[in-house]
Parts: C-alpha cells; sequence; structure tokens
C-alpha cells in the first residue's frame, strides 16, 4: 500500500466539527466511503464496457466528489480525467485511466480498513 494514496490532512479537518459523545466523522466518512464506493468503481468498469458516456460522467463525477471530501486526491484527479472524457463523449480516449482508478481505488481502501483497524477514533491519523 502506498503512503501517499491518502491526504490523511484532509480527514483530521474534520476533528475541527466533531460533536462531543458522537461517532468519529473521520470513522463514518472512511466507512461509507468503503460501503458506497464500490458501486461507483463498478459503474466507471461498466460505462466503459457498455460505451455509456452518460454512465462514465456520473459515476466518475460522484466519486471524485466523495475521494476530494477524503483525502484521496489521486483516484480524485483519476476519476476528473475520466469524468472529462465522458462530457467530452471521448470513451476511447481512456487508455490506462480505468486500470489506474482501479489501483488507486484498493490502496486508498487498504488504507482505510488499515486505519479503522488501527481503532483511528483513538488517535490521530
Amino acid at each position: 500500500m502506498q503512503k501517499d494514496a491518502i491526504d490523511w490532512s484532509a480527514l483530521e479537518t474534520l476533528t475541527a466539527i466533531q460533536k462531543p459523545g458522537k461517532q468519529d466523522l473521520r470513522v463514518r466518512y472512511m466507512t461509507l466511503f468503503l460501503r458506497s464506493s464500490m458501486a461507483l468503481m463498478e459503474g466507471i468498469k461498466e460505462a466503459l464496457i457498455a460505451s455509456d458516456k452518460q454512465l462514465l460522467t456520473e459515476s466518475a463525477h460522484t466519486l471524485k466528489t466523495t475521494c476530494l471530501m477524503i483525502g484521496a486526491m489521486k483516484l480524485a484527479d483519476t476519476c476528473a480525467r475520466l469524468e472529462q472524457i465522458g462530457r467530452g463523449n471521448a470513451l476511447q480516449d481512456a487508455g490506462d485511466l480505468p486500470i489506474l482508478a482501479v489501483e488507486q481505488y484498493e490502496e486508498v481502501t487498504a488504507a482505510f480498513r488499515e486505519a479503522l483497524q488501527r481503532g483511528v477514533s483513538n488517535r490521530r491519523l
């Protein structure tokens, strides 16, 4: 796993709005990402296979936005590039971006699983 898959400072900023006695927002965001992001990655893959520019644009845009919120900046950048390809109706120009997106996605999910296993709510990331 690459250490730079996540900009942990993005998640650390959530501690500023953390309400006492409530679930750690960092844990909540990481957990939500792990639960919901696979469907978006599948949407990207499916869109490229089916040459569905709308599905590619929507899936890549949603995943990009989520990644920006949680500090997955490299994956967000790759998703932004895929989104532009969908908007430009140039799916044939995707090249290795889908493979890169899958690799980056796996790095992000592995980093989050590791952080959650370490008990992120008890210490800084």
